[in-house]
């Protein structure tokens, strides 16, 4: 396929893709549960006189769930499923490997504050429905050695992912993914003449105003000045022959193709929860939506109600009283005479109907329960039973059990392609940060032996349980209550940020123990 037949093609499978996930209310929908995650949930509502309250139990529920499956602390690791096979020579070599590139991976996850990624990550996908990250390859990236260049890992809106067959979900078997971005002019003529077009071809990238794609309202926001001008661009990615094809163009031109060397798309992506028959997955969000209007409205007319009957009020005869005046002590002339009492009346404050603040509040309670936000795993209980809370917090886990799978499975995918990218693009010479007895150090690794195996990346998890460090520090206090550890010995054990300048205060501790050893002597 010659370039002037993968640009048509490319553009026509994007528009074609745009289609559809405008037919299924994609970007609807996505634009929905952002404003009303982010708190703008009055958005194309006229409310009237009525006050526009926001009790915004989205973001605490959403915030809640992002943080139950994110609890833990993951490393990646590889192994290879030809090992047991492989001659006893050849095992020894494959294992350091394996090592090195297991070392690489949780140098990398710190390096790319890939902690840092996992929230953004997971707060996509309970948002929209998926979440996305997207591997490339940056050759501009200094590495303190001769060979320049490594990998940089982003999570990209899933509205900007676009696939062969929208209703399988397995992203590696598609005949092709397409990426769409927006970049300024500008930027992308540079980059065309950078990669071998002239000056002619680059000035036929024209801007536009094709922002569809964008997750929000703020997509179609963009700073103006012809300086600004932006464009969209696509990143096509096919296979032939098993080897990944990449292409880069405008709706113009063609800005550069390539064959990556890689097996793998760049790209890992995970369902909050699955869609039969579907690549997008749903959001918990989509189901809160009703629940959310209905508090925030039925807070509103409670409002209202209040502002309109809290205060009394004075009716009186106006033949009598020619005006009313609340000064305090400010006397009131009646004309007339008669009985005063008859020209004025207060009328008392109006009555809500008993129960309906009530319900207000369990329609709140309700809604987050049923999503598993309970008092004990939102933190909103008296930690008088720990044993207690912790068993409810943990049955408050298990729905997500599905979620946190797909999850983890989203980083092996990602392993894996940080694997095939540094399979493809290391050097046998360059220098890579591993570990050696726990120190950071850095050597060369052959990793084209490697390149033929059946690699597979493998997440370990280990959980952090929020009530763990009080339950450590209890028993450290007995421990040292019961003179079976010493003050230094403490404080060497005690949870991480509980007393400041810990190193020091134990440094003066040891000094007395052994000043008092020597006095003894």
């Amino acid at each position: 396929m010659n370039e002037n037949q993968c640009l048509p093609y490319a553009w026509k499978q994007y528009e074609a893709g745009k289609a559809y996930k405008e037919r299924i209310g994609l970007y609807d929908r996505v634009r929905r549960n952002e404003r009303f995650y982010r708190g703008d949930q009055w958005y194309g509502i006229d409310g009237g006189n009525l006050p526009k309250p926001v009790f915004n139990v989205i973001r605490r529920v959403v915030d809640y769930l992002v943080c139950s499956v994110a609890r833990a602390e993951f490393q990646i690791r590889y192994t290879d499923e030809n090992l047991p096979f492989c001659p006893e020579e050849k095992r020894e070599s494959l294992n350091a490997a394996l090592d090195a590139l297991s070392d690489s991976a949780a140098i990398r996850w710190e390096n790319s504050r890939m902690d840092r990624m996992v929230y953004r990550l997971l707060s996509d996908a309970a948002i929209t429905g998926d979440g996305v990250l997207y591997c490339y390859w940056d050759p501009d990236r200094r590495t303190g050695q001769p060979f320049r260049g490594d990998i940089v890992t982003e999570a990209i809106d899933s509205t900007n992912l676009f696939v062969a067959d929208v209703n399988r979900a397995d992203l590696q078997s598609q005949e092709y993914i397409i990426l769409s971005g927006r970049e300024t002019v500008k930027r992308l003529r540079e980059e065309a003449m950078q990669n071998g077009r002239s000056y002619e071809e680059a000035m036929r990238i024209r801007s536009d105003r094709e922002w569809e794609a964008g997750a929000g309202d703020h997509a179609a926001i963009e700073l103006s000045g012809e300086e600004n001008e932006k464009a969209t661009f696509l990143l096509y990615f096919t296979k032939k022959d098993g080897v990944v094809q990449f292409e880069k163009s405008t709706r113009d031109l063609v800005i550069r193709t390539a064959d990556t060397g890689c097996r793998l798309y760049p790209v890992a992506y995970f369902n909050w929860y699955p869609t039969k028959n579907s690549f997008h997955g749903t959001s918990p969000v989509t189901g809160l939506i009703p629940n959310q209007k209905y508090i925030n409205k039925a807070y509103a007319m409670v409002m209202k109600h209040m502002q309109d009957t809290a205060f009394s009020k004075v009716i009186y005869d106006k033949s009598k009283i020619p005006s009313w005046s609340n000064e305090v002590g400010e006397a009131i002339a009646a004309m007339g005479g008669g009985n005063i009492s008859d020209a004025v009346q207060v009328v008392g404050v109006g009555q809500m109907q008993d129960g309906y603040t009530d319900l207000i509040r369990r329609a709140i309670e309700d809604t987050k329960e049923m999503i598993g936000a309970t008092e004990a795993a939102l933190g909103d209980t008296e930690a008088t039973n720990t044993s207690a809370i912790l068993a409810l917090q943990e049955s408050s886990q298990m729905p997500l059990r599905q979620v946190r799978i797909a999850f983890m499975q989203c980083l092996e995918d990602l392993g894996d392609i940080w694997a095939d990218m540094i399979c493809a693009y290391y050097p046998k010479k360059r220098l890579i940060p591993t570990r050696d007895d726990g120190e950071r150090t850095v050597r060369a690794v052959d990793f084209s032996v490697l390149r033929e195996e059946i690699l597979s990346a493998r997440v370990s998890v280990q959980e952090i349980n929020r009530y763990s460090a009080a339950a450590a520090q209890n028993l450290l206090d007995q421990l040292l209550v019961g003179g079976y550890i010493t003050p230094a010995e403490y404080l060497k054990r005690i949870p991480a940020g509980t007393i400041a300048e810990k190193d020091a205060l134990i440094a003066l501790l040891n000094e007395r123990e052994e000043s008092a050893g020597d006095a003894n002597e």
